[in-house]
């Protein structure tokens, strides 16, 4: 499964890990945008290569925790039951 979440989020996220969490790599948006193409150029192909044999499932990234849960819940329940 590949959570989505557009990239403006994602850095919002990241950005406020780095104030409640310590992580000195969170604190510069310059860093978490270059990770975040980093995931782009490798790890994303990976995603993207499987998605064509329908073996992805894409599931919005955006919400509630609980929201998000049910979503990632009720996907993974289809594919179990």
């Amino acid at each position: 499964m590949a959570l989505q979440v557009d990239e403006e989020e994602l850095v919002k996220r990241l950005l406020n890990r780095g104030l409640t969490s310590g992580r000195s790599d969170d604190n510069s948006e310059e860093v978490v945008r270059a990770r975040i193409a980093e995931y782009h150029k490798k790890t994303s192909v990976v995603a993207d290569y499987y998605t064509k044999f329908n073996k992805v499932v894409h599931v919005k990234g955006v919400g509630t925790v609980e929201d998000i849960f049910n979503a990632l819940s009720f996907e993974i329940d289809k594919r179990v039951s």
